[in-house]
């Protein structure tokens, strides 16, 4: 989570900074971030594909400028595939825990008890899904497909192994590094907002 107050202090002393992984609408900033809108849009199809209809979205810390844009990204993947969506269908926390997976599953099933697919803002909130999702008796991906974001490493051995969406956090680094060396050596006023690409890895979840 991106400390507002902190990067206004940058701001203020002049010194250069660049964000990797979010950024802030209302401070000026340099930001290298991945395309959030897009992953999730891409987690839609692929579930669409797949034959599922009635996909719930737990979404990460709701403080964030990245969890805007997941949710987003739902409304527009279910838009395009002219699939109903309601409020009811999304739900967010204030962490991007386990214990907050498992606790926003439950009450996501609780308004929504015929869901088939589930997206999670963060492969982390997606393992605590699956261990709610288990304790409710569904199977996983037979009766609903369980999708995650980031494709952590213990993303391969969740039980089943998590579908996820995948971005390139080593060139995210590289860039905003490229950046900040750019804006100490030929300073400039601009602010450059990076967007880095998404794909869908598919595993067994779905």
């Amino acid at each position: 989570m991106v400390d507002a107050g902190f990067l206004q202090v940058l701001n203020t002393e002049r010194i250069p900074f660049v964000i990797a992984g979010s950024y802030v609408d209302s401070i000026q900033t340099n930001a290298v971030m991945a395309d959030n809108v897009r992953g999730i849009e891409q987690a839609v199809d692929h579930l669409v594909e797949r034959g599922r209809r009635h996909i719930g979205l737990v979404n990460s810390s709701i403080l964030t400028k990245t969890s805007e844009e997941k949710l987003r990204g739902m409304r527009i993947g279910v838009h395009r595939h002219g699939l109903v969506f309601t409020e009811n269908q999304v739900t967010a926390s204030l962490d991007f825990n386990l214990e907050s997976g498992y606790r926003q599953t439950f009450q996501l099933l609780d308004h929504n008890p015929n869901l088939d697919a589930i997206i999670y803002g963060h492969d982390i909130m997606a393992m605590g899904g699956l261990r709610a999702l288990k304790e409710r008796g569904y199977r996983v991906p037979q009766d609903i497909a369980v999708i995650g974001f980031h494709d952590y490493e213990v993303a391969q051995f969740t039980d089943p192994p998590l579908t996820t969406i995948r971005f390139d956090t080593f060139l995210m680094g590289t860039i905003a590094a490229r950046r900040l060396k750019m804006m100490i050596e030929e300073p400039d006023e601009q602010s450059w907002t990076i967007v880095v690409p998404t794909s869908l890895v598919i595993r067994g979840s779905t």
